[in-house]
């Protein structure tokens, strides 16, 4: 397979590239012992601009534990970006172009967290290259739904291989500035391999009462299956007590009015178009809160992580889909 993707830096005299912003995105979901990992590696403003920053974020949610990892800032001289990778002092994602092979590595030891993985592609990839209304402004994407795994991660001081985890990629990139009238609803949902793999999105407003079509997608195995809009219907319950962690912490203490949002404790998401189905229920065990500033105009993004756990049920043609797996829900305000 030929994946073919980059960092989509702007081009010279490009007059949006102030709102620019590049994202590499890794989940892990290890089976074995319920943990779920969340990294990021993101580009924010003109590559030009002395005020743009590079962000690099890696966090695990351990069961009955809670959250290990941080957050870090650089200016963009003091990452190392190439075509298709980001990498900062502690945290650094790489993309083979041309295979969609990812690398990624964590060394962070005073916050509890090192991490070394290979992930490659094991599914067929979405593509949405077309500028799809975002604020002001625009994004685009990709997603690998499905990564087999091969590393190990050191979360505080327990070792583990992750051989039978599973992952999910996604690249997105845009113009917009954090502070807008935009949000998100994201979630990836996996089984151990080989069973399904399913990935949620819609874009909405800030306050999450205005929205974008749904798209949910599903791959299982060679079949691949992407419901419309109109055929699905998202249903929220319950509230998260509290956002257990939030990063970084200056910017957290800052913002003291983002610390009790109303998170949602569980998704059910209702899937047909009569003919196909799939029914998935996602319960939320505990949110990290991820603080984006902007650094050309003066605003602000909240990206709270959900990690929990699915179970799901539904048919694809003859393929009768059942059981459950590991997911993260990405609430962006």
């Amino acid at each position: 397979m030929i994946y073919f993707d980059h960092l989509r830096q702007p081009p010279p005299f490009d007059p949006w590239a102030a709102g620019y912003k590049d994202w590499l995105h890794l989940n892990i979901l290890d089976h074995a012992s319920g943990r779920v990992g969340v990294i990021n590696v993101s580009l924010h403003g003109a590559p030009d601009d002395p005020r743009a920053r590079a962000i690099g974020a890696a966090l695990v949610h351990t069961p009955g534990r809670g959250w290990t990892g941080n957050v870090e800032a650089r200016s963009f001289r003091e990452a190392s970006i190439g075509r298709s990778s980001i990498g900062l002092e502690s945290v650094a994602l790489a993309l083979d172009s041309r295979s969609g092979t990812l690398l990624g590595s964590v060394e962070n030891r005073e916050h509890g967290l090192s991490l070394r993985v290979t992930g490659t592609p094991a599914a067929s990839p979405i593509i949405v290259e077309e500028r799809l209304p975002f604020g002001r402004g625009w994004i685009s994407w990709r997603a690998m739904p499905r990564l087999t795994v091969a590393g190990e991660w050191t979360v505080g001081d327990e070792r583990a291989d992750l051989r039978g985890a599973s992952a999910y990629h996604d690249h997105n990139w845009g113009r917009w500035h954090w502070g807008d009238d935009v949000g998100w609803e994201w979630g990836c949902f996996l089984q151990p391999s080989p069973g399904a793999a399913i990935v949620l999105s819609r874009t909405t407003d800030r306050a999450h009462r205005n929205f974008d079509p749904a798209s949910l997608t599903v791959r299982v195995g060679n079949r691949r299956r992407a419901f419309p809009g109109p055929s699905i219907k998202l249903d929220y319950d319950g509230e998260l007590e509290t956002i257990a962690r939030r990063a970084p912490g200056a910017l957290a203490a800052l913002h003291q009015d983002h610390a009790r949002l109303r998170l949602p404790r569980r998704l059910l998401i209702r899937a047909s178009d009569g003919i196909d189905h799939m029914v998935v229920e996602f319960t939320g065990r505990e949110a990290a809160q991820l603080i984006a500033g902007d650094p050309v105009v003066r605003g602000y993004g909240f990206i709270n992580e959900i990690a929990g756990e699915f179970t799901c049920a539904g048919k694809l043609g003859d393929l009768e889909i059942t059981g459950n797996g590991l997911g993260v829900l990405e609430h962006v305000c």
